[in-house]
């Protein structure tokens, strides 16, 4: 059966902007399966929870940090962060009788996950993540808090969970903004004049750039 050229032309356009259409919604051509990223950011400790809580919690200002991490894709929507690191570095809050030492941080998120809400250039995203939280005083009688379920050293384990913003600004870059809150269990020391607590709490936030391959 022969068409009017019209038909025909009509049909042949159709099929067209279906197929044009079809492939800018899927999108996959600016999504790799693994990636990079490089961060800086912030974390919450004493200056932000100490003055909450009436007491010396952490006694450690809050702390500027760098880091890095790698994921990789469990499906379009959902990934997979592997070994995120954290470097901290800030100092002691209160002391007696000396300046206030320096304090530095190591933060190891071994696993994690994060969701992603829409598959477009922009993406809403929530998180989780398994944290082990380290405490690094350079003086030895630094006034921190430690935790008794591992010898009394200054290091816990904890659940992070938050949320953030990525942004693709080309096909294997990203820019992403986070904010979470963390809180780390143990049977926790004091520093000077504060109370025993079974929780830790820490915020923190940051900027990334994300390289995909």
């Amino acid at each position: 059966m022969s068409f009017p050229v019209s038909l025909r032309a009509v049909a042949m356009c159709a099929i067209f902007v279906c197929a044009t259409f079809g492939s800018s919604d899927a999108q996959a051509q600016y999504f790799r399966n693994n990636g990079i990223g490089f961060h800086v950011g912030w974390t919450g400790l004493g200056s932000t929870f100490d003055g909450l809580a009436g007491q010396k919690i952490w006694n450690v200002t809050d702390q500027v940090t760098i880091g890095a991490g790698y994921f990789t894709s469990l499906g379009y929507n959902l990934w997979l962060d592997i070994g995120k690191v954290d470097l901290g570095g800030g100092a002691e809050r209160i002391v007696d009788n000396r300046d206030a030492a320096p304090i530095f941080s190591l933060a190891v998120a071994p696993i994690g996950l994060r969701y992603f809400f829409l598959e477009e250039r922009l993406r809403p995203y929530v998180s989780a993540h398994v944290v082990y939280f380290q405490l690094i005083p350079v003086a030895a009688d630094a006034p921190i808090p430690t935790n008794a379920f591992t010898g009394n050293a200054p290091f816990w384990v904890g659940l992070k969970a938050g949320g953030g913003l990525e942004y693709y600004a080309f096909d294997e870059v990203s820019f992403l903004a986070s904010l979470e809150l963390a809180a780390y269990t143990g049977l926790n020391e004091p520093p000077p004049g504060g109370s025993p607590t079974f929780v830790l709490p820490q915020a923190s936030g940051g900027l990334s750039v994300n390289v995909y391959f």
